[in-house]
Formats: C-alpha cells, sequence, structure tokens
C-alpha cells in the first residue's frame, strides 16, 4: 500500500493527488492518506474509479501531471491499532 501525508485540505474537504501517484497505488494495492492525526485508505477498485480533473500541470523535472480530487473521509478508527475486547 502507497502512503502519502497531506498537508492541507482544498475548500476543506479535498485532497488532490497526483495522477501518477494514483496509478502507483493501484499497482502496490492501495493508497493510506495521513492528514494531520486522520488516515484515510482506499482501496484498488476506489482508485480506478476516480479521474483526474482539470488542466495538465508542468512538472518541475520534466512531464507533466493532473490531479485527481479526492473528498476527504477519515477513518473512524487507526488500523495500525489493535482492538480491545
Amino acid at each position: 500500500m502507497k502512503t502519502k501525508q497531506v498537508n492541507k485540505l482544498w475548500k476543506g474537504r479535498f485532497v488532490s493527488v497526483r495522477d501518477y501517484e494514483v496509478q502507483a497505488a493501484i499497482k502496490k494495492g492501495g493508497l493510506r492518506l495521513f492528514h494531520k492525526e486522520q488516515i484515510m485508505e482506499l482501496s484498488v477498485d476506489e482508485l480506478k474509479a476516480l479521474k483526474p480533473t482539470g488542466q495538465n500541470h508542468q512538472s518541475k523535472f520534466g512531464g507533466s501531471y493532473q490531479l485527481v480530487d479526492i473528498t476527504w473521509k477519515p477513518l473512524t478508527h487507526d488500523p495500525r491499532q489493535e482492538n480491545l475486547i
């Protein structure tokens, strides 16, 4: 699973991820996003349903990319912690 730290939310409710990062996450089996103390996970099927929007952005290092906007829905339970009985 690919992990990515997000520093800010667009309009307070969207996470913007580059299209090539989404493709890499599909190959790795999913995407885990971190924002402040919250975590959001996306499965491969959810990632495949996302489409890039907007214009192409020029990369500093050559090439171009588009942004994929994802509605921020953090998990209520941290998957890295065990459950108490």
